[in-house]
């Protein structure tokens, strides 16, 4: 699909939601002035809104579908091979939940699934919402229900370039809502301090078994996840785990979006798209996971 064809799709959905939106406030303002009807003119308003999302959702879809088979799948395809991108799909949620290192509130939502190989690594990504439902009563004895966001970010897999039986979890000090470390965990693993004292006192550590914790995480290794750490916006947490590495980056973020409201600048848009492709690729290029000289049974 050409670039005139993804923009008019976009200007089809940015128009039917700008002229849904200007005859549902006229309708309100006329309710609320005119009729004098102040109950009706805010019950016109919701039910506008509610309509207007109704009529919007398919040529929204349509507009982001078409703007990621454009862009995103081509600019993709330039790195990774054997690519398979699924823009409606995510990772199932049981693939973060296997590894015992996250909690999973109640509600679990993902898109963008990114599965490829990029210097012969194998790579998973994809966008992952984790929600917990909480509750507050009122003095009154009203109960109100809410979301609490938990995780919003990537959830990035690749593989590891050393084989280890023990899982290691190494977060970040202000990544929330990992689930080791904290009381009553069923698990075994034991908190691990390292040599590097500035690593100690940015992360933490812990680990199934500690001689595992300090065969993969080298100095070499602790300067290089530094380095990242401090190159990336958000928080990180690294779970090495059946000679996986996953990588959790907290940063409240879609990838790969652009929204149906702003006029699509193509040299713009995939100077975006590179760099979410980069934030991938970095972790195998300055982790050098391509390096399989290490890569061997312990």
């Amino acid at each position: 699909m050409s670039v005139e064809e993804v923009e008019k799709l976009r200007k089809k959905a940015r128009n039917i939601l700008l002229i849904g939106l200007f005859i549902n406030i006229v309708i309100a303002v006329v309710l609320f002035y005119l009729v004098r009807m102040p109950f009706l003119s805010f019950l016109t308003f919701f039910v506008g809104i509610f309509i207007i999302n109704f009529i919007l959702k398919k040529p929204a879809r349509n507009f982001i579908l078409a703007f990621k088979e454009a862009f995103v799948l081509k600019s993709l395809k330039s790195v990774f091979t054997d690519l398979d991108y699924k823009p409606e799909k995510g990772l199932n949620e049981s693939i973060i939940m296997n590894t015992g290192m996250m909690k999973m509130g109640d509600r679990y939502t993902s898109n963008d699934y990114v599965s490829g190989k990029y210097k012969n690594i194998n790579v998973v990504q994809a966008d992952v919402h984790i929600e917990d439902e909480r509750q507050y009563t009122d003095s009154d004895g009203n109960t109100t229900t809410y979301w609490v966001t938990l995780f919003r970010g990537r959830w990035m897999i690749f593989d590891f370039n050393k084989k280890f039986k023990a899982n290691i979890q190494v977060r970040h000090k202000s990544f929330e809502n990992s689930k080791l470390g904290n009381w009553g965990d069923k698990v075994k693993y034991q908190k691990v301090m390292m040599e590097d004292q500035e690593f100690n006192n940015t992360f933490k550590i812990y680990a199934q078994n500690e001689h595992d914790a300090f065969y993969i995480l080298t100095p070499a290794l602790m300067e290089k996840i530094k380095k990242l750490t401090a190159s990336v916006s958000g928080k990180l947490l690294f779970c090495f785990i059946d000679n996986k590495l996953h990588v959790g980056l907290q940063n409240n973020k879609d990838s790969f979006e652009h929204g149906f409201l702003i006029k699509i600048n193509e040299e713009k848009v995939m100077d975006e798209i590179s760099k979410d492709i980069k934030l991938i690729t970095n972790f195998v290029d300055e982790l050098s996971l391509d390096n399989d000289l290490f890569r061997r049974e312990v």
